[in-house]
């Protein structure tokens, strides 16, 4: 493991998810302060899974060049600063581009972290997990300006991404992306990652719809969190066992059985709390193998780290908070369960 690369993945994770920190749980709130409604919220919260989605398209016929790599980094902080102009369009656009940069800058970076570092590229990671989980506690009790905060991290993530900038590890590569080949991951992705939206944008309501309090709620995301740290930590010593196929179909059927606890017994703390364990499999044992599987299928690795970012954090995001918003209520969990037994079956 080379340590310097190691150092500096480690501290663009940590700074890159405490940024996502920030706009997950605190700017929808500023965005509902300065006086946009949930439908405009909603609107402007879907650029940057729709700029994730679109933006590989555009590398299909040529590579990722440092030029590209350099402007993502330059234009996204630049589009920060739109948020504070409180103009519903221009903080539309501000996103959109932000989200082009994430779908340059992420997927590049994730291609070098996994060929750096393998199976223990959960080591380096989980300082992600952490940035996020520390930013949501620490600034649930300190009164701070989230947007100034979100430039500043901005900036400082950029800074981080710049080491990368002249990475010989992912060599230039114009090869196609052949997703009828492996057609059975993308579609399981898919369906899979339909099923984490729903949790990711409705988890906190359902529980309170059912009589778990708002701070109980808040142990019950962080246990999911605490739990996503180890298993990066020392997921190294295990993943080596089974190729990266078998783990992402354990980790499926896992998560569906995940959700079905939550719809069978919703409202028990103990048994949600147990659910909250096997987000172990749902995210740090299906994102490491989603990562090594493509890594070994796809001579072009960024590009199809981008498509990987833009299908499951873009295209399947999108459609699943669209699916969940209609579906939601006692039974939400019941269809995300069969949603996640589809892509198992598809896996299979």
């Amino acid at each position: 493991m080379q340590n310097k690369t190691f150092f500096f993945l480690s501290l663009f994770y940590f700074l890159y998810f405490t940024l996502i920190g920030d706009y997950v749980i605190f700017l929808p709130k500023y965005l509902k302060n300065i006086g946009f409604n949930a439908k405009e919220i909603g609107i402007i919260l879907a650029m940057i899974p729709v700029a994730r989605f679109l933006t590989p398209f555009f590398y299909l016929k040529k590579p990722l060049t440092k030029t590209d790599y350099l402007w993502a980094l330059v234009t996204s902080f630049s589009a920060s600063l739109l948020l504070l102009t409180k103009n519903f369009y221009l903080i539309l656009f501000a996103f959109f581009i932000i989200g082009i940069s994430f779908s340059i800058v992420f997927p590049f970076i994730e291609a070098i972290a996994i060929e750096t570092l393998k199976e223990k590229y959960g080591k380096s990671r989980l300082f992600g997990s952490i940035g996020f989980m520390l930013f949501g506690i620490v600034f649930s009790y300190i009164n701070a300006n989230m947007v100034w905060l979100f430039i500043l991290l901005m900036l400082m993530t950029n800074i981080s991404a710049l080491y990368f900038l002249s990475d010989k590890t992912i060599q230039k590569s114009v090869a196609k992306i052949d997703f009828l080949k492996e057609w059975k991951f993308w579609v399981a992705v898919i369906f899979f990652q339909i099923t984490l939206s729903a949790y990711h944008n409705f988890f906190t309501l359902y529980n309170l719809d059912h009589h778990i309090s708002k701070e109980a709620i808040g142990w019950l995301w962080a246990i999911g969190v605490m739990a996503e740290i180890i298993i990066f930590f020392i997921q190294h010593k295990f993943l080596p066992k089974l190729s990266p196929k078998k783990w992402l179909e354990i980790a499926i059927i896992l998560t569906a059985f995940r959700w079905f606890i939550l719809y069978m017994f919703a409202g028990n703390f103990i048994l949600t709390a147990f659910s909250q364990l096997i987000h172990v499999f749902s995210f740090a044992i299906f994102h490491t193998a989603a990562l090594l599987y493509i890594s070994k299928k796809y001579q072009n690795k960024t590009l199809a780290q981008q498509f990987y970012s833009g299908i499951a954090y873009g295209l399947a995001t999108f459609i699943g908070s669209v699916i969940s918003g209609y579906l939601y209520g006692d039974n939400l969990f019941l269809y995300e369960t069969f949603f996640a037994l589809i892509g198992f079956l598809i896996m299979l």
